[in-house]
């Protein structure tokens, strides 16, 4: 997993974003959300920070206790991204996301300046909306 992480970091260094923020390409730091049924979004834990990292073939997104920095869950793997229709196909998982292991995420994705909004539903059902901070 840290190999993982190490080389889509690498592989994200040598990318440069658009410079009007429109790519979906670089570093995104989760902001807000809202699951299931909920009607509102909520902020991200304070105390916990996810990442996600795209690059022109894959992605990995992990999520970790800011104070300890000891990672709670991630994935990752192929996507493919056709006008806003972005699925991914995770290809390895960290603890807790076995579920998901070589299945298809289906999501459509809008990018407005530095903000990504990622919305649709996991392969068990479970409704997500994201909406996602640009890092770098």
């Amino acid at each position: 997993m840290v190999f993982a992480l190490a080389v889509s970091v690498a592989l994200l260094a040598q990318e440069k974003p658009a410079k009007d923020g429109g790519s979906h390409l670089g570093t995104w730091q989760l902001a807000s959300v809202k699951y299931g049924d909920s009607k509102e979004f909520s902020d991200y834990p304070k105390a916990r920070r996810r990442l996600k990292m795209i690059t022109a073939t894959h992605f990995n997104w992990v999520d970790y206790d800011v104070k300890t920095g000891t990672v709670a869950s991630s994935a990752g793997g192929r996507y493919n991204l056709k006008d806003e229709a972005y699925v991914e196909t995770i290809d390895f998982i960290g603890e807790g996301m076995e579920t998901y292991l070589g299945k298809k995420q289906v999501f459509n994705i809008k990018i407005d300046g530095d903000k990504l909004t990622q919305a649709g539903q996991l392969s068990d059902g479970t409704k997500i909306e994201e909406v996602w901070k640009r890092v770098r």
